[in-house]
């Protein structure tokens, strides 16, 4: 096959949505990569809170909180 030199490559766009579930996501794959580099913060525990930041994100839906039964 090919390829036209002239043919100019199409572009498309992509929409992609921080909603408050993918920015806690974000957060906990954060907090665990410095808490994995040994990088501390005062007393505080980075594995906790990325695991704190990990549960709060399932537990928010994607328009909002989400306690499902």
């Amino acid at each position: 096959m090919l390829v036209d030199p002239d043919r100019q490559p199409q572009l498309r766009e992509v929409s992609v949505s921080l909603t408050p579930r993918t920015i806690l996501l974000l957060v906990a794959v954060i907090l665990f990569l410095l808490a994995a580099f040994g990088i501390a913060l005062g007393t505080l525990n980075l594995v906790t809170l990325g695991l704190a930041a990990f549960a709060a994100a399932f537990l928010l839906g994607d328009g909002g909180i989400s306690l499902r039964r």
